[in-house]
């Protein structure tokens, strides 16, 4: 009797999956290198097995058998990571949580939801929205992304400037450690009984142990958007002028500003020909904060001082289109192959002290500008300290491997142009197998030291994900 035939015997039937479509499907995320190689053909590693629990319990069974069996276990929610976090070695397991889609008990008193880790985004916005309530969590994916997967890279949405990121939604969970333990927070507010487990494993990208349920906060669901829109002649104006609308205190809960090149692919249904474009958004409606016309009024005395106004349509617009991109990208790096063989597209986002951002975006738009055809950026996260900076390029060779080779180079240019700057590497796409080897510059040799060693103590068997967040580790 096989290893594997031991687990199915402790499982449900069809818990296991040695389906040779089920095995190929499971085999990468949506890491562009890893859909790059796939399409031009390459051999990549396939798992041994898919294993699907539905229940706490049956994740409990997996972790504690790969742990005596010595097999290693890759965690996957929907695959829709774009780094890497979810790539499969041939003799591992993938430990697909999409079964787990359960949505809980809402708590209307305290505006709590309880969840299991695979249920998507899109699906928990829709229930939620009965209520008249949301989580505020809306990443691009929200379509194809799990709520597992948000605590597992540590995730940030497009609202995020208002309504915090995934580690200020997130309240309790429970999740089962590698020798298949389960620990259980408590959802509170906020706790000091000791350093914040919740927060350890948000962005562990299931190296520390495998996230099954969450407790989340909701908020009152706006009941519409008002929106307001300004062009600026140059980046480092308009991300000022963002900063200072930040500071205010507007209640903006979106704050975006797209560089001239972003800004004419975002806006160019519009006509947008020339120039950086700033948008702020307003909720509104019941159980938001009142005074909506003076806030945005403050906003627009700010951006006005600098910029000239473009109107409201350009915050509809985008909003309408907001996730687009999910689907271009798929054309691009997918089987159809839009642009043809030797391109690949990728996203970098970054994060810095307002201080640093000039430096930031000049530097690392000029170190993928040496290896890409083209280079678009735009805030999108911001905070009174600082903002993050989120780069799309895209890269054209003279076939698929010069594409990558090309592709190495730009990532290696722009990252040592990030760390220079005194940036981090990542705000919320988290590290995977991607930035893997820039992981030391970003913590510093100790603190890589101390991320290892906490690895070891949790999973000293080393079966969790292990060529991820593994500093040194080269894609």
């Amino acid at each position: 009797m096989s290893s594997l035939d031991i687990l199915a015997s402790r499982l449900p039937a069809g818990t296991i999956s040695t389906d040779p479509q089920t095995l190929h499907h499971h085999a990468v995320d949506a890491w562009s290198l890893a859909l790059l190689r796939r399409v031009r053909g390459d051999d990549l590693p396939e798992p041994a097995a898919v294993i699907s629990p539905a229940s706490t319990g049956e994740v409990v069974t997996v972790l504690a058998w790969a742990s005596q069996a010595g097999t290693t276990v890759i965690p996957r929610g929907a695959g829709s990571g774009v780094c890497g976090g979810a790539q499969a070695d041939s003799q591992a397991v993938v430990l697909d949580l999409s079964r787990m889609d359960r949505i809980g008990a809402v708590d209307a008193i305290s505006r709590t939801v309880e969840v299991q880790a695979g249920v998507r985004g899109d699906r928990l916005e829709a229930e939620l929205a009965k209520l008249g309530l949301t989580t505020g969590h809306y990443p691009q994916s929200v379509a194809i992304s799990t709520v597992g997967g948000w605590i597992a890279a540590s995730s940030a949405g497009q609202a995020s400037t208002g309504f915090g990121a995934i580690e200020d939604v997130l309240l309790g969970l429970t999740a089962v450690l590698p020798d298949g333990e389960i620990l259980r927070c408590r959802p509170v507010p906020r706790s000091a009984a000791g350093p914040d487990l919740r927060r350890l494993l948000t962005g562990s990208e299931g190296t520390l142990a495998v996230v099954t349920e969450a407790t989340l906060a909701c908020r009152a669901r706006p009941a519409t958007w008002d929106w307001l829109a300004f062009g600026f002649t140059d980046f480092t104006t308009m991300a000022g002028a963002l900063r200072d609308v930040k500071r205010a205190e507007t209640g903006a809960a979106v704050l975006r500003g797209y560089d001239e090149t972003d800004a004419r692919l975002g806006f160019g249904a519009l006509n947008h020909a020339t120039g950086c474009v700033a948008l702020a958004g307003f909720p509104a409606g019941p159980g938001h904060p009142p005074g909506l016309d003076a806030r945005k009024q403050a906003a627009t005395e700010i951006l006005q001082t600098t910029g000239t106004e473009l109107g409201a349509r350009y915050g509809e617009h985008w909003w309408r289109h907001r996730n687009d991109a999910v689907q271009t990208y798929a054309q691009i790096m997918g089987p159809e192959r839009t642009f043809g063989p030797g391109v690949i597209v990728d996203t970098m986002e970054v994060a810095g002290l307002w201080s640093t951002v000039p430096r930031l975006y000049d530097g690392i738009r000029t170190a993928l500008a040496a290896h890409a055809q083209a280079v678009a950026c735009h805030l999108s996260h911001l905070y009174p300290s600082g903002s993050s900076l989120y780069f799309t390029f895209l890269i054209t060779g003279a076939d698929d491997q010069d594409a990558e080779t090309r592709y190495h180079q730009a990532w290696q240019m722009a990252a040592s142009s990030c760390a220079e700057a005194g940036g981090t590497i990542t705000h919320h796409h988290g590290v995977g197998r991607l930035k893997a080897p820039f992981l030391t510059q970003d913590l510093g040799e100790t603190g890589a030291h101390v991320l290892t060693r906490i690895r070891k103590a949790l999973d000293p068997a080393g079966i969790m994900n292990p060529a991820v967040l593994r500093p040194g580790i080269t894609p």
